[in-house]
């Protein structure tokens, strides 16, 4: 046999061992005769690469009654003890990381603050001692690690694994793949964190699986990640999305990134201080932590203070005009607002959708939906189904991949 017949015989093999495992991505009970008339394989052919699967791990066979009588059948399933993925957010003022099963099942979930401007190598070597102390838990809970993901705002070169540039914490050209995976010997996957925050809305929760989404990441700075036709928009350099630094007001307050007027510097996190202090709101003794200023907002719109929610109108309407634009561009059912202000802007929800709906097509208005997420719980979640993709795209068949 050639080599190129072995490589070709060896790709059919893996390319079935995936589709095996997307049988078994939702929940349910799938038995290999269900599998082989789903795929159109034989019989034979399934159990082959279900004895491959079962041997790597990564599936598990249990009993289920039929009709209720008679013997128990078999039913598959992804094996929640296969392994864990671990996910890292790195933010501007803390450090956020959680580490779930390969039944997605959290078991870790930590935050740590680190001190605003901090050099890059120091926050990434705080993140690597968060990693090492994951991996760690998860080896004596005999649990392998598929791989980890880091998320970070601004221009990603996931190949490379890097940040290029950072619009807000002004860091550039910061590596982190090839280092972590010669220290955790574990695949490593770099993602911008309005992109992971998209892939977490897209894999988890009630609005899984939509095929065309905005979501828009809202915190210190302001990005988007945009899925169309159910493929993510990354763009030529990876760097798409980067829509709180386009032109929103002419003559506006100064950006980070030196331009003035940019979306980001009339809804994101500086803006939204800068405009309560005009107000009259006193922030001063809440420190510089977005964490601190942010829950002492909440506050007060809570108790309806008028002059946070006067604010907070303001920016909704400015977040309702600037996200029609987007959804007139690409045209999505669905429009979610997440990151670390989302939970801020609940209250100001209706503003948001009556702006974003005035100014779009009335036809794209009626089958649009708007989702406020509290919290940043989606860049995290679109870290773990980055590893959890990986490992079901390219599935560690080992030595009994050969039976396939």
């Amino acid at each position: 046999m050639s080599a190129k017949q072995r490589y070709d015989r060896s790709d059919i093999r893996r390319l079935n061992a995936v589709n095996v495992l997307e049988q078994l991505r939702v929940p349910g009970v799938l038995s290999r005769a269900k599998i082989a008339s789903n795929l159109g394989l034989t019989r034979a052919t399934v159990s082959n690469i279900v004895a491959a699967l079962i041997a790597s791990g990564l599936v598990s066979e249990t009993e289920y009654m039929v009709g209720g009588a008679g013997r128990p059948g078999l039913s598959l399933e992804l094996n929640p003890r296969a392994g864990c993925m671990v996910a890292v957010e790195i933010d501007l003022d803390r450090i956020s990381i959680v580490m779930a099963d390969f039944g997605l099942r959290e078991l870790l979930s930590q935050s740590v603050s680190v001190e605003p401007h901090s050099p890059a190598v120091e926050v990434l070597a705080a993140a690597a001692s968060l990693v090492e102390t994951a991996i760690r838990q998860a080896s004596r809970q005999g649990l392998r690690c598929f791989g980890v993901c880091v998320a970070w705002a601004g221009l990603v070169r996931r190949d490379a694994g890097e940040l290029a540039y950072g619009p807000t914490s002004g860091w550039r050209d910061v590596a982190v793949k090839a280092e972590w995976q010669t220290r955790f010997k574990v695949p490593v996957f770099v993602e911008n964190e309005a992109h992971a925050g998209a892939l977490g809305v897209h894999h988890f929760g009630a609005m899984a699986g939509r095929r065309n989404l905005i979501y828009l990441s809202l915190g210190l700075g302001l990005a988007a990640g945009v899925f169309v036709d159910g493929v993510l928009l990354r763009g030529k350099q990876g760097f798409a999305g980067q829509v709180g630094h386009t032109a929103f007001v002419e003559g506006g307050a100064l950006c980070s990134c030196g331009k003035r007027g940019c979306w980001v510097s009339e809804v994101g996190g500086a803006a939204v201080r800068r405009k309560l202090a005009a107000a009259g709101v006193d922030l001063s003794e809440s420190g510089e932590s977005a964490v601190d200023w942010l829950d002492s907002v909440q506050v007060l719109a809570a108790a309806e203070d008028p002059r946070v929610l006067q604010v907070l109108e303001e920016v909704g309407a400015q977040l309702g005009a600037g996200l029609a634009q987007l959804v007139q561009t690409f045209n999505p059912s669905l429009v979610v607002l997440g990151g670390r202000l989302g939970g801020l802007m609940q209250s100001v929800e209706a503003v948001i959708e009556a702006s974003l709906k005035s100014a779009v097509l009335p036809s794209m208005a009626e089958e649009l939906e708007l989702q406020i997420n509290d919290g940043e719980a989606d860049c995290l979640r679109g870290g773990l189904a980055t590893v959890f993709d990986a490992v079901m795209t390219n599935p560690p068949l080992g030595c009994n991949s050969s039976r396939v």
